[in-house]
């Protein structure tokens, strides 16, 4: 049988793997697979069109919403469904990173930015220790409490979970030093987030955001700059004990680090988005569209909602039992023009929504002084007397 008869049967089984497991169907893999094949299909040859078109359909008939981006599986079918279908048709532009999520993740304030499974231990310590998926060094290590170590936390994946290393990594100038100890991931389609580290600092990025050398199932880094990688790759020192599990053997390569005083640079770094300190609002303006009173009827179960012209007309009425119903009516009739009438009106609705479920009282808010010229509800108009 010819290989790339051989690679279809594997892909097409791999693919029906993945449709039968109810796993998949919640998991961000399948979904991102699902659509990478059906957006395909056009470039595929004919007789391969044949054959995944029903299997693409059953597919996307078994989608939910999806409840986790990745699950880390020993065998991930609907990755390898992608990098067989990259291989067998390599004309058609398959997105190989369709399958595993990149989307940056919120960052926190203060340090480290990133949330994870680590442990923070001494922020102005030099060293960081990586345990890779040995998760359970964590807590020993920890215990020991060893000199100089500002973090100790595992990675799992080498497209997000590098990324949180880099920007963790960096945001604290004191680190000038990070140990790879414990397994790597050896699944079948493993991440192997260590050697994909240790290519990343040895080998950089092509054009693509992808790690040269690296044998990870998805080795691409979109959310850190290129000038954050080189910083990362030329100014923090990496010490290689992929494969060490035992806690003294680890403690003593700690031990016996030498001191960095200072971490290089390779020029200015930008890691990601500065985060926005929100302040409080400025004054209130007219919304043209109008304005709003928010009334809870307990008795039918509903909220009414009064829009009133700004000369204080009552236009439009409506009720419904969900905020997100009265808003959304609201928009289709485009009864509001300004995003801090909107935001306001949100707030309102689901506040008298959690009033006539619980029976708690509810009076529509009143603006700050400072910000109403006439204290009214919404901070624009006096609600019309009754």
């Amino acid at each position: 049988m010819p290989e790339a008869t051989e690679r279809l049967v594997t892909l097409l089984a791999d693919l029906r793997s993945a449709t039968a497991a109810k796993k998949c169907h919640r998991c961000g893999c399948f979904r991102g697979t699902v659509e990478q094949m059906r957006k395909a299909l056009p470039a595929l040859p004919e007789e391969a069109k044949i054959e995944l078109l029903p299997l693409i359909a059953e597919g996307e008939s078994k989608l939910v919403s999806s409840e986790y981006d990745c699950l880390g599986c020993a065998v991930c079918w609907p990755a390898n469904v992608l990098n067989l279908a990259s291989e067998e048709f390599p004309g058609a532009a398959i997105g190989v990173d369709a399958s595993c999520p990149t989307d940056i993740p919120e960052r926190t304030q203060g340090w480290p930015p990133y949330p994870g499974n680590f442990r923070v231990l001494d922020a102005a310590g030099d060293v960081a220790v990586c345990v890779l998926t040995s998760e359970r060094l964590i807590d020993h290590l920890a215990s020991a409490k060893p000199d100089r170590v500002a973090m100790v936390g595992a990675v799992y994946t080498e497209n997000l979970g590098l990324e949180r290393i880099i920007t963790n990594v960096l945001a604290n100038p004191n680190l000038t030093t990070l140990v790879l100890c414990g397994a790597d991931s050896q699944q079948l389609i493993g991440h192997l987030p260590g050697q994909s580290l240790l290519s990343l600092v040895a080998n950089g990025l092509d054009e693509r955001g992808r790690i040269i050398g690296a044998e990870g199932r998805r080795p691409i880094i979109k959310n850190v700059s290129s000038e954050a990688v080189e910083t990362f790759r030329h100014g923090v020192s990496m010490v290689d004990r992929i494969g060490t599990g035992d806690v003294a053997e680890i403690l003593d390569v700690i031990g016996g680090l030498p001191a960095q005083c200072t971490r290089g640079t390779a020029g200015g770094v930008t890691l990601g988005p500065t985060p926005i300190m929100a302040g409080p609002p400025a004054r209130l303006v007219l919304d043209p569209a109008g304005y709003f009173v928010v009334l809870p009827d307990r008795t039918r179960g509903v909220m009414i909602v009064e829009h009133y012209q700004n000369d204080g007309t009552l236009a439009h009425v409506i009720e419904g039992p969900r905020a997100e119903h009265l808003f959304t009516t609201v928009i289709e009739n485009q009864l509001v023009s300004r995003l801090d009438h909107a935001a306001y009106l949100g707030k309102e609705l689901a506040l008298a929504e959690h009033a006539v479920a619980t029976g708690e009282p509810y009076v529509q808010d009143r603006a700050p002084e400072p910000l109403s010229e006439c204290g009214s509800g919404c901070g624009c108009h006096p609600a019309p007397s009754k």
